[in-house]
């Protein structure tokens, strides 16, 4: 066996060697010496690493890890809802019912079809996390999902094993696609005492966990709970956390007679919140703690102690043998807003490729720092970020929403675009992820209420918009529900929004769109219309609204300026040529045109 097919072993080892025996200085108290075999264990993995990362380098064994996010299309697969190759093609329904909420999807699922996911045209997979996970149930669900870690040296058996992952790699990367593989540095599993912890690999003792307010309780007591929450304290919303001090209510909005959500006068939240609770950088909010942010936990889920020497050496540790072992391109971090900016800088360094991640603010300027904390710190944090605060705003302005201020308000959109691009306040908004729905939001289609045209709106802007485009699986199928099994749908490569993504991928591409200028045209943008440019004005028009299904005309008036000589303006996504009337262009129907500059020739 090579040098560099041992690393991997090696590394695992030197992991196994730290997590699970303690030297004998340790158990018999004698701090100094602990702490000496402590360094020596460190610095001996530290050389390891820099072997593996010589040896890859040396092999050249990965073709193209990403430099930056910037400007590249995602498709965003949920690895227990994509694909299957066992022949069963039913729902998950009853397969969740007898799995404990697996539903059956795995990486060779994935591999089955990346065909499909390359004709669409994106640059790259996003994977949801793969490692082993917690076995059984909770009131607050199951591992199927990929987020409740249990041992992060291990491929979950319900995905499928190491070769399986190699080799989806391996084709991706054929095929002209990178990976960027989720993962949790944020938690664990679910936690419900100390017998909990001791399975969990590398992270099996209590000392590894946050355990704010517990007070006089003990470890089991503390974690004993499985609702109404805390304790454990609580980073999330509840009905005592939300990233507010213990006891203190951070709920923004109340129900009205009707389900419209009405802001709560009596709530600690200052009026015309953007979103229904308190969140991360939300300091507007009265009782607002970063402690809570960073300490508290996600329900019942151990929430992970990066200042504990070792929990921090690991998960360096850890970062750099998965890239090493696996050749993934780029990482997406789930729960990036909960942790420490200065370890977040560390594991972004010790990954050596991008990360973009998932921070769910609404704070512009809490949001930005995930990408380069202001002075007198300075540093740079991660490569991208998802782009929470435009999603919470395109999502009232295209569906309609229970936000009372900013319902169906495009005009709002638009200055929230204009705010990120001009007031500098972003290292590069060029991989800030733009979505029209997750796996932790509504699908952008039920969002909409099943209406198509304010769907594709919705879809074309997250396509178009200046960042990172990413698209949920299914999108291109008007899925309504949430975490769906796609093999049910047949993998229909003739659907509308299926070909709709097509033609903007290649747009992207043709037009070098990825990193050009975007300017939203102010005269052009009410609450009902948005219009912005790609490129320049003899670039893309981008039109938009939320009008709802009609077929009746949409006039978009405001100075469009005469293509080039000898081209003409097409709407790329029918082909068709654009019609005008004095200043206005007049489109079609409700749903969004994209207008390009075309050679009459081609046209012809």
């Amino acid at each position: 066996m090579s040098k560099l097919a041992l690393l991997p072993l090696l590394l695992h080892a030197l992991v196994l060697s730290s997590a699970q025996q303690q030297p004998v200085e340790c158990l018999t108290g004698d701090e100094v010496a602990c702490a000496a075999e402590h360094t020596a264990l460190l610095q001996a993995r530290r050389h390891m690493v820099g072997l593996a990362a010589s040896s890859h380098a040396a092999a050249g064994v990965s073709k193209f890890p990403l430099d930056t996010f910037a400007g590249v299309s995602m498709y965003f697969i949920l690895v227990d809802r994509f694909g299957r190759t066992d022949g069963n093609l039913t729902a998950c329904g009853a397969d969740e019912a007898s799995n404990n909420g697996w539903c059956g999807g795995t990486l060779k699922g994935i591999t089955a079809h990346l065909d499909y996911i390359a004709e669409l045209g994106f640059d790259c997979i996003w994977l949801t996390p793969i490692v082993a996970q917690y076995r059984g149930t909770t009131p607050s669900g199951t591992g199927a999902m990929g987020y409740w870690a249990q041992n992060i040296y291990a491929i979950d058996e319900h995905f499928g094993t190491p070769e399986d992952y190699h080799e989806l790699i391996e084709k991706a990367h054929e095929k002209g696609l990178c990976v960027v593989q989720d993962f949790v540095a944020n938690h664990m599993g679910p936690i419900h005492g100390a017998k909990d912890v001791e399975p969990m690999f590398p992270f099996n003792k209590t000392e590894y966990f946050h355990q704010l307010f517990r007070g006089n309780l003990t470890f089991d007591e503390y974690t004993a709970k499985t609702g109404n929450w805390p304790p454990p304290a609580q980073a999330m919303w509840s009905q005592s956390g939300a990233q507010c001090t213990q006891g203190m209510s951070c709920m923004c909005y109340k129900a009205g007679e009707n389900g419209e959500m009405i802001w709560d006068a009596a709530s600690p939240c200052p009026e015309g919140m953007l979103s229904d609770f308190c969140k991360p950088g939300d300091y507007a909010c009265q009782g607002y703690s970063e402690e809570v942010t960073q300490k508290g936990w996600f329900y019942d889920l151990g929430d992970l102690n990066q200042s504990h020497p070792f929990v921090r050496e690991q998960q360096l540790a850890w970062i750099q043998w998965y890239v090493e072992t696996y050749k993934i391109d780029a990482f997406r971090l789930d729960t990036a807003a909960f942790m420490a900016f200065d370890f977040l800088s560390e594991l972004q360094e010790a990954a050596r490729i991008p990360i973009i991640g998932e921070v769910t603010a609404t704070n512009l300027t809490f949001h930005a720092q995930f990408q380069a904390n202001p002075p007198p710190a300075g540093r740079p944090v991660l490569d991208g970020v998802l782009n929470f605060p435009t999603y919470f705003t395109a999502q009232a302005a295209f569906c309609g929403s229970w936000f009372p201020f900013s319902e169906g308000n495009l005009e709002f959109l638009g200055k929230r675009m204009t705010e990120q691009v001009e007031a500098g306040v972003y290292k590069r908004v060029d991989s800030l992820g733009n979505f029209a729905d997750n796996h932790d939001v509504s699908r952008a289609t039920a969002s909409c209420n099943g209406d198509r045209s304010k769907t594709t709106n919705f879809v074309v802007w997250s396509m178009l918009a200046k960042g990172v485009p990413i698209v949920y699986y299914g999108t291109e199928e008007y899925l309504e529900a949430q975490r769906e099994a796609f093999w049910t749908h047949g993998y229909n490569t003739s659907t509308y929004m299926f070909k709709v993504l097509k033609t903007l991928n290649a747009a992207r591409k043709q037009r070098d769109l990825a990193v050009s200028d975007m300017q939203v045209k102010i005269g052009q943008r009410d609450q009902d219309k948005l219009v912005f440019t790609r490129g320049g004005d003899q670039g893309v028009w981008v039109y938009l609204n939320n009008l709802g299904e009609t077929k009746e005309a949409v006039s978009y008036c405001g100075a469009v300026p005469p293509p080039v000589e000898g081209s003409r303006w097409l709407d790329a996504l029918t082909g068709e040529p654009a019609s005008f009337s004095g200043e206005c262009f007049i489109a079609q129907g409700s749903y969004p045109k994209v207008l390009m500059a075309t050679a009459m020739a081609m046209t012809s």
